[in-house]
């Protein structure tokens, strides 16, 4: 996190940054429409270094030249968009043939075409920048209107715009409409499937587990990664009851029904008791779902269950872990989520607040992997 002093950039520069914060939710909608109406798509389809008139892109995306007008002008001041000159070949003069001035046609008239600039770019192609742009606009956009309200209540006053009968919105993932719902997961898995990649052969490399507790396995990416990697694991997947159900059936698909399981329960109630023979309880982006105090009350009651020695290995995406800017306002924005839709009260959370939580419930550090995936951490402890 790069620390300014309040003379690291000119008057201008604040008032344009401030300015494109003011009008930033213009900006956003824009792009969505543009990706609606196949604007975006007509141009990411371009050749290297051509572009395309108003009235073409009208006509191949199928959107109104009005529609087009609009949202190009807002694209290009927003740098969205790059207007500039067609070069197109001149006709015959007196004398042969004349040199036209640029972007002069043979009826006489200029044509200016558009393209992708670097930022249209990373919009219309980046996976990266496609991901937190769906979850963006299809998960958290409206509901972020009632900010305020969760930030004084401790609840997600936000999933209103999805449901008025749960109080988080975990429960409901497998219910939400389909946008929402794919954006989700798509989300979900986008970084924590890369993460998977490393940490799986790092985790049997330094604990060659044969019992695996994954808390808040979700729909079973890890667990059957993991079963998949080593023929001689077993997997559990401890999970709320609409999460486990959504598991079995990709348990099933995947043929892997005798060595990966689901063990229904809610971990922030009493009851029933957690399973015991683990040598390592995994816990994959699971406890930014929740407040500091129930952090506290989760890992305590593992500790509780857990053999001694046995691992807790827990992968974050912590803010004070990011190798640059864009990465940290990436996390910090984040957040928000958790605060306006999810639970009220959780977040990403700090390395340096994590890992004395964890430590004060029972388990010491022993290891850290930093800069794993796409800005994950996976914090190793040991049952005291």
């Amino acid at each position: 996190m790069t620390i300014q002093k309040f003379s690291d950039i000119s008057a201008m520069e604040a008032l344009r940054k401030a300015q494109s914060i003011a009008m930033g939710p213009f900006v956003f909608q824009a792009v969505a429409a543009m990706e609606d109406l196949g604007i975006l798509k007509v141009l990411s389809e371009l050749p290297p270094g051509e572009s395309i008139t108003r009235e073409e892109l009208s006509r191949k995306s199928g959107a109104s030249l009005y529609a087009v007008g609009v949202l190009a002008d807002l694209a290009v001041s927003a740098d969205i968009l790059i207007e500039q000159e067609k070069t197109v070949t001149g006709a015959s003069g007196k004398g042969g043939r004349r040199k036209k001035n640029p972007g002069e046609n043979d009826t006489g008239k200029v044509q200016r075409g558009l393209t992708l600039s670097k930022v249209g770019i990373y919009l219309a192609q980046d996976p990266m920048t496609r991901v937190n742009l769906a979850f963006a606009r299809h998960v958290c956009y409206q509901g972020l209107y009632y900010l305020t309200e969760s930030l004084k209540t401790g609840r997600p006053e936000g999933l209103r715009v999805f449901t008025e009968d749960h109080v988080t919105i975990y429960p409901f993932l497998r219910f939400l409409p389909e946008k929402a719902r794919d954006a989700w997961f798509a989300f979900d898995h986008f970084y924590s499937d890369r993460l998977f990649q490393t940490a799986i052969p790092e985790l049997f490399k330094r604990f060659h587990p044969r019992v695996i507790y994954d808390v808040g396995g979700n729909t079973g990416k890890f667990a059957l990664a993991a079963a998949d990697y080593d023929d001689a694991v077993r997997v559990v997947i401890i999970d709320l009851p609409e999460q486990c159900l959504a598991a079995l059936g990709n348990i099933k698909k995947a043929g892997m029904g005798d060595r990966v399981f689901v063990f229904p329960a809610n971990i922030l109630e009493a009851v029933p008791d957690l399973p015991i023979d683990a040598d390592v309880w995994w816990l994959s982006q699971f406890l930014d779902c929740f407040s500091a105090e129930q952090i506290s009350f989760i890992v305590s009651r593992i500790a509780r269950s857990a053999q001694p020695g046995a691992i807790l290995a827990v992968n974050e995406i912590l803010g004070d872990r990011q190798k640059n800017d864009v990465a940290s306002l990436v996390v910090d924005a984040g957040s928000l989520y958790f605060t306006a839709l999810a639970n009220g009260v959780s977040r990403f959370y700090h390395a340096s607040e994590l890992i004395p939580l964890i430590e004060n419930a029972g388990f010491a550090l022993s290891g850290e992997l930093d800069h794993q995936g796409l800005g994950h951490t996976v914090l190793f402890f040991r049952k005291k």
